[in-house]
């Protein structure tokens, strides 16, 4: 019996693709002058939704100030925390930054404990003023989260020590 020739030449192996760079994680000081950098811009958004809810003129541009400021604050908090993922760094996405928010809070007490649940009933806001077309935020709809904005900023504040951090030179 006759082996039978092939006409086609071998299939060629994948090549072998080159390693992905290590992930190196953020150095502690790295995070801490990070989360000193979210939480001045925390402070800005504070400052904003608290001048706009006084003004009582434009609730969306408030409910918005009040979500960043909880917002930053959080990755501030997240970062003070140790971080998470394999660059020790806080998320990306707002949804996950809620949830990586809400897992270092779970066990606190007091304010601080609440303060998950302020930044939830703030994105729930923002997304209503930012995209509804039916519903839209009132005035006074537009300082409660002004109000717990500035909840949120002190407890993480008075748990993490924002202010005190200062960036080595």
């Amino acid at each position: 019996m006759k082996k039978r020739q092939r006409s086609h030449p071998p299939k060629k192996k994948h090549a072998t693709r080159p390693r992905s760079e290590p992930v190196i994680p953020l150095t502690e000081e790295q995070r801490l002058t990070l989360a000193r950098q979210e939480f001045i811009k925390s402070e800005i958004h504070l400052k904003e939704a608290e001048l706009l809810a006084k003004a009582a003129t434009t609730p969306n541009a408030c409910v918005d100030s009040a979500y960043y400021a909880m917002h930053h604050c959080a990755a501030a908090a997240i970062l003070a925390a140790g971080g998470v993922g394999k660059r020790k760094d806080f998320p990306q996405s707002h949804k996950h930054i809620i949830e990586a928010y809400g897992k270092i809070v779970e066990r606190e007490q007091g304010v601080l404990a609440e303060t998950g649940l302020f930044l939830i009933r703030a994105q729930i806001d923002r997304d209503t003023a930012d995209y509804s077309l039916v519903q839209s935020v009132s005035n006074q709809d537009a300082s409660d989260p002004a109000i717990d904005a500035r909840k949120f900023v002190e407890a993480c504040d008075q748990r993490w020590g924002f202010r005190r951090l200062q960036p080595k030179t």
